[in-house]
Formats: structure tokens, sequence, C-alpha cells
């Protein structure tokens, strides 16, 4: 018959499991619910095809459902902040594009610091943008745009998915480069852009290669890269055609509250890095959309954010005007 010390001994320890001290309960163990990864962009953006590619993968690898949430605004800032005011805890994070660096240089009202409240959880990868005009203008060639451009200053335009989004600084960086002036005409999406071109209400549109679409309505002059990507074979680059201080891409990543935990976001840069090893994700965002996968560590990730924060500030102040337009 059981002691009364080991029956006090059978109520402690039940005491403990009951308050999770000491015990294997699921819900001590990262992740125990659906993660939620935050995108500043609306559906069908490329951002939001490389969030939807991830999520589903990296819930098989978690054990969770990871479902993607639109919030898009402001340049993905509407998303940046919130996750960035997040409960710490792994469950709501921020899938992050070139607009999470531009953002500081384009906002003066910005009610977080990119580089203080968010911390960087795992690189994804990075792809080209491509150049393209409305086929009516009859401009068949990057030389011939920026003989136009430089003639009329301010007359051709292009398009954008919003203020200080890739499109934008991707633009605004070749009017730099090239020492022309287009004129900026946002729209709400990277969709609605790229109708407008087609439709010729916008002469010009810089977007990622991701997700593009043939069409006799537009011509594709230039993509960004040191070479010619596998998506657009016919397509020459940028420094090809004279241009090799382009240096712009679209990159991806993962990012999270500051206050992060050490271990969730060990544990989520690790299954991210798996995530990108598997065949079926290589499929869908390399051989068919040209992005170069980037495993990588998290301080590594933080490092590369902070000095694109840099750059674009630096774009910023070459030419006030782009706060203007």
């Amino acid at each position: 018959m059981p002691s009364r010390r080991h029956f006090h001994a059978a109520l402690f320890a039940a005491a403990l499991a009951g308050a999770g001290i000491g015990s294997s309960r699921a819900d001590t163990v990262y992740p125990s619910r659906p993660i939620t990864l935050v995108v500043g962009f609306s559906a069908g953006s490329s951002i939001d095809m490389v969030a939807r590619a991830v999520a589903q993968r990296l819930g098989e690898k978690l054990g969770q459902a990871v479902v993607v949430e639109n919030r898009a605004g402001a340049g993905g800032n509407v998303a940046a902040q919130q996750v960035a005011q997040a409960t710490p805890d792994g469950y709501r994070l921020l899938v992050v594009a070139n607009s999470i660096a531009i953002g500081p240089a384009i906002y003066d009202d910005l009610k977080f610091d990119v580089k203080k409240d968010l911390r960087g959880i795992a690189y994804i990868g990075a792809g080209p943008v491509i150049l393209k005009v409305n086929a009516g203008k009859g401009i068949d060639s990057l030389p011939a745009l920026v003989r136009e451009a430089k003639a009329h200053p301010g007359k051709l335009n292009f398009g954008s998915s919003g203020v200080g989004g890739t499109p934008h600084m991707a633009a605004e960086l070749f009017d730099q480069v090239a020492g022309i002036r287009m004129t900026h005409i946002p729209y709400k999406g990277g969709s609605d852009a790229l109708t407008a071109l087609m439709a010729g209400e916008i002469d010009v549109l810089i977007n990622p290669l991701l997700g593009d679409v043939s069409s006799d309505k537009v011509k594709s002059l230039a993509v960004s890269g040191s070479a010619r990507s596998p998506q657009a074979p016919d397509v020459p680059t940028f420094a090809e055609l004279g241009y090799p201080s382009y240096d712009m891409n679209v990159y991806y990543g993962l990012m999270g509250p500051s206050g992060l935990p050490d271990d969730i976001v060990a544990k989520l840069n690790k299954t991210v890095n798996e995530v990108l090893a598997m065949p079926s994700l290589v499929d869908a965002l390399t051989t068919r959309s040209g992005i170069v996968l980037r495993p990588g560590s998290a301080s590594e990730f933080q490092g590369f954010i902070a000095k694109d924060v840099e750059r674009w500030q630096t774009v910023v102040r070459n030419d006030k005007r782009i706060l203007a337009r």
C-alpha cells in the first residue's frame, strides 16, 4: 500500500505537470499553434507569391499551419509596424522585400525603426528586375528609351506598385544611373501597374521578373543581373547595354519583432534554410521564377538589411525630388 510520503509526492508531481513545470506538454515547444506571415503588399504581388510558396513548406517542416496575411499600405510599412509592435513570441512574422530598407529613406514619420525594432531571421533569395515599355510607344531598345528621356525630361512616365516599393525605387535608381528624369505614377499594386502598362496608361515599368507575363502589348528591354536570366534569355542585361553600375535586384527574407528569443530565431532560421533546399521550392522559385535562394544565418541577414537601409538613404539624398513624386 502506498505510503503517505509517496502519496504527497505524487500529488506534487501532478501539480507541477498541471502548471507545465518540468512537463513535456506540446504548448511548451515552439510552435504549438499556427504562425502568421504578414505581407505588406496585395495578393498576387511577387512578395506574396514567394511568401505563400515558403509558408506551405515551412508549415510542413514545423508541423503547424503557416498562413499568409496581406496588410497592404504605405509601401509595406503598415505591415512592418504591426509586426515590429507584435508580441515577440514567433507567431507573427514579416516577409520582407527591398521596401523594408527603402521606407526609412522615404517616410519621415515611421512609428518603428527597421534596425532596432525588427530582427532578421532568414534570407530567402533574390531575383532580377526587368524593364518593360508599352509596345505602342515605339521604343524598341534601352538606348532609345534613354535618348527619348534625355530629349524630353519628365515626358516619359513610369508606374510602380506604390511609393517606396521596389518598382518605384528601381526606376528612380535607373534615372540616376542613366542621367535621365521620368515621371512617377504610383498604383495600388504591381498587377495594377502592369495592367496600366499594357493599356498604355504608363510608358515604363521596372518590376520583378517573378510572375512575368508575355504580351504583344509590352516589350522587355533589359534585365538586371550579371548574366541573362534563363526566364528571359532574349532580354539583354543592363550591363550589356552600358549600365554595369545598375546593381538592382529584388530580395525576400523573413523578420520578426526585435525581442524574439534566440532559440526561436535559431529554429526558424534552421527550418527556413531546410525549406530552401527542398526540390519543390527550388523548382517553384528558382527554375520557374529565376530567384537565387540564399540560405544563411540570421545575423547575416540582419547585417544585409542594415547596409541596404544606408544604400537607399544615399539614393534619396542624391535626388530630393524623389520625395515629391
